[in-house]
């Protein structure tokens, strides 16, 4: 990669940068690292070893931190006086990617696309969450050394992230010194609409869990013992019903304020957009505001699967004897995810005093800051890059390593959003674009300019 020696002509070198960003993105895409414990752990310790020669041959001293699960990659690109410290965060773990579901043959062989908007679209798994939003970055950085600007960059990329990010305060802890700094930046968040750049201002937390009942020893004929014995499916379907019902899982939550309010108005937001980008064929409802707090500002309870009986073709009439019901609560800030595991345990039970309540996971909401010198970098940046202000929206997913990074390094974390809901996190035909690339590389490189200054 080839840079001048000043930040003028920043648009041109962009755009000079895409087959640079098309090699790379390539690379890593082609590295399976699917999240731990789903496939075996080779192609992740094979992708993060890619991306630490990525890194290396960026310009950054870069090395694999090791924890009591899959290592992250560290990079730092530093200068000898540096008037900002910035750590920028993102993940190099996916999630699994069925072919049967997928246009391309292959969801990790990349292919790209002309695209008459976004000029070149980048197919794969990873390619939005987070790969290319990470190259961004890494682009931004090597930059920044190449301009000798006095600030220090070091970008952190975990490999657990998918999975609640479980052993990533290990690598934080190992590396607390190189990790010293003023703010951290992630970029895994999205825009509400593809016109509209959005700054993430909070992420939810998260819940899961496990419902498990067994009623007895065996299947029976439901000719002879239908309506007598307990159907352990039928139960768990109506606990899922009380629990939608239930307000147990609303406690402590904030309301957004009129400005925050007013961020979401100016959004972008726009339904038909909504529900074409995630092939939504209906919603619970059709009021744009009213969708806009349910997935950024209150709290959500989803059933993700109901299993038991007979789940072949065709029915089988029996009364099956167990069932499991696989659940989540999304939660906001002001909401504490290990004192809704207790509640939800003794709503159950409460309820069904045989079901096991088996809470597999916690991830803590986190409130970012929404003012200051790194706020207005990132603002200011966007606006350069996109041409139009950015407006003040919430996250509706959770990132567990974030208030990790924002408890352990005591920094503030802010989001520079890069991706798109076409773009597909977690499902299939998974894409990211030179258009939303070139943006990124831009911001990034600006936020560094506007914090070295």
């Amino acid at each position: 990669m080839t840079l001048g020696n000043t930040s003028d002509g920043l648009n041109a070198k962009v755009d000079q940068a895409e087959p640079w960003f098309r090699a790379h993105l390539r690379t890593l895409v082609e590295h399976k690292t699917v999240s731990p414990g789903k496939t075996g752990d080779d192609d992740i310790r094979a992708g993060a070893e890619a991306a630490r020669r990525l890194m290396q041959e960026a310009g950054g001293e870069a090395e694999l931190v090791e924890c009591s699960g899959t290592p992250s990659v560290l990079a730092r690109f530093t200068h000898p006086q540096p008037r900002a410290r910035i750590v920028v965060y993102n993940h190099l773990d996916v999630q699994p990617a069925d072919p049967r579901r997928w246009a391309q043959a292959d969801p990790f062989t990349m292919e790209v696309r002309a695209h008459p908007d976004r000029e070149w679209l980048y197919c794969g798994r990873g390619s939005t969450d987070d790969k290319g939003p990470g190259l961004c970055a890494v682009w931004a950085a090597s930059w920044a050394l190449q301009q000798q600007l006095p600030i220090d960059v070091t970008v952190l990329w975990e490999t657990e992230e998918e999975i609640g990010s479980p052993n990533f305060a290990e690598v934080v802890h190992a590396r607390r010194e190189q990790l010293d700094c003023d703010a951290v930046i992630v970029s895994d968040t999205i825009w509400p609409s593809d016109a509209q750049p959005a700054i993430s201002a909070g992420l939810r937390g998260s819940l899961q869990a496990i419902l498990r009942l067994r009623t007895a020893g065996k299947p029976a004929h439901s000719g002879l013992v239908g309506g007598a014995a307990r159907n352990p499916v039928r139960e768990l379907a109506a606990l899922a019903t009380a629990i939608d019902g239930a307000r147990f899982w609303h406690d402590g939550v904030v309301p957004p304020s009129a400005d925050e309010l007013q961020g979401f108005l100016r959004s972008g937001f726009d339904l038909e957009y909504f529900k074409s980008a995630h092939d939504l064929h209906g919603l619970e409802t059709d009021v744009p505001l009213e969708i806009m707090l349910r997935i950024w500002a209150r709290p959500t309870f989803e059933v993700h699967g109901l299993t038991g009986g007979h789940m072949g073709p065709g029915v089988k009439t029996i009364v099956p004897d167990e069932a499991e019901l696989k659940i989540s609560f999304r939660l906001v800030p002001n909401q504490d995810p290990q004192a809704l595991g207790a509640r939800l345990e003794q709503f159950v039970h409460a309820l069904r005093p045989d079901v096991e309540v088996d809470v597999s996971g916690f991830l803590q909401p986190y409130r970012g800051p929404t003012e200051g010198r790194v706020h207005e970098a990132i603002a200011a940046a966007l606006t350069q890059a996109t041409g139009r202000a950015p407006v003040t929206v919430r996250e509706g997913g959770s990132i567990g390593a974030v208030p990790i990074l924002a408890d352990l390094l005591g920094s503030p974390v802010h989001f520079l959003p890069l991706s798109l809901p076409e773009h597909g996190y977690h499902a299939p035909n998974e894409r990211f674009d030179w258009k939303q690339a070139k943006v990124g590389m831009t911001a990034f490189a600006e936020v560094f300019r506007r914090l070295s200054a």
